[in-house]
């Protein structure tokens, strides 16, 4: 799909629906918080099975259950040649200078990591330098336990070991896991980068963003020369950005009509602000961000709740579309002009026979040690 110049100077844009975006998606799930995930455990119990104990305790030595090094591979995967299907970013990787594929996976490319830890203290680092080892595990997010045990482990092997393992088990998976997902999920992904590049010409790229994410904010960083948009399943009701040189890539949550569209099932717009408002303090939280916009810990400190606590009610209400992350300021912003009729949803539903097609999409969410929230 060929990238749309956008009005306004703006960098271009493209939306891909390609396989091995949702192929390394995948993999870091299985590392994230899965109480909010809404693939649910019963997806995550049924791909542990068919990956087996072994495949799964090589994953997890290679990044230390740590979910980052695996989205950073996202790069990777831009990186390689159309149709960017497992096939060819396998060739591509294969290809790839194993210093190359050791930097992407410590977050070298990441405009956060990068701010973290000197670039060139990186590449000594993976080179054996035990000076540069030590100075970033001094300076490279030192209070991020689990992310000095990947640290560590990296520094344990060459970097064509590292390669030589990952590919390894990105074969491995795709072997006992993806070959069955691929044909579950490729058509929702494809239906959902359909929706959204229609969309795409209707709305300039900062409003375009806002709704294709549901809910969170993105202003493209000095010199980026094309925003990337890629669906993902899996990963719901989470958006993340990878960078690679000139180039960001949000991997975003399909909306809830692109998932429902062949069933008959309650939308899943209804399901969603159904369990975000059936909470008596979700219900004070919106009422509070009606006076104004309010920080994670702002919303702890009123409500006298640990910042986690608060994190997953703000994880509801994002995914219900009825508040935005601001963009920089990572404050939360009642979404006044998405705020639905959670009764006209319902007579729909109610009055509907056959497939029933959600409203239009509206908002979702991010998190990540790096370009998460």
């Amino acid at each position: 799909m060929a990238p749309a110049r956008l009005r306004g100077g703006s960098p271009t844009l493209t939306i891909e629906a390609a396989p091995a975006y949702e192929f390394v998606v995948a993999i870091a799930s299985i590392f994230e918080e899965r109480d909010t995930m809404e693939v649910g455990p019963d997806w995550f119990a049924e791909i542990e099975a068919r990956a087996g104990t072994d495949l799964l305790g090589r994953l997890t030595a290679l990044s230390q259950g740590e979910s980052d090094p695996w989205f950073h591979l996202i790069s990777l995967v831009y990186a390689s040649p159309a149709p960017r299907d497992i096939a060819s970013f396998l060739a591509h990787l294969r290809k790839t200078d194993a210093d190359e594929v050791t930097l992407t996976l410590l977050g070298y490319y990441e405009r956060g990591y990068r701010r973290a830890a000197e670039p060139e203290v990186m590449r000594r680092a993976i080179a054996g330098d035990r000076d540069a080892q030590r100075e970033l595990h001094r300076t490279y997010y030192p209070e991020w336990g689990e992310w000095h045990g990947f640290l560590r482990s990296v520094f344990e092997r060459d970097p064509a070991a590292t390669k030589a393992e990952l590919i390894d088990l990105l074969e491995a998976w795709e072997a006992s896991v993806w070959r069955t997902e691929e044909p579950k999920l490729m058509p929702i992904l494809e239906r959902d980068a359909e929706a959204k590049r229609v969309l795409a010409a209707e709305l300039p790229l900062e409003r375009f963003t806002e709704v294709a994410t549901n809910g969170v904010e993105y202003l493209p960083r000095p010199g980026v020369r094309e925003v990337v948009l890629t669906p993902t399943f899996v990963n719901r009701p989470w958006v993340s950005t990878t960078e690679y040189r000139d180039v960001d890539i949000l991997t975003y949550p399909v909306a809830d009509e692109s998932v429902t569209a062949e069933t008959d099932a309650p939308p899943l717009r209804l399901v969603r602000l159904s369990k975000a408002l059936g909470d008596e303090r979700r219900l004070r939280i919106l009422r509070i961000l009606g006076s104004g916009d309010k920080t994670l810990m702002e919303l702890a400190e009123l409500f006298e709740v640990p910042k986690t606590t608060m994190h997953h009610h703000m994880i509801a209400l994002r995914s219900a579309g009825l508040v935005t992350l601001t963009s920089g300021t990572k404050r939360y912003r009642l979404r006044r002009d998405a705020l639905p009729d959670v009764g006209e949803l319902l007579r729909l539903y109610l009055g509907a026979e056959g497939p029933l097609a959600t409203p239009a999409p509206t908002s979702r969410s991010t998190r990540r040690k790096g370009p998460r929230a």
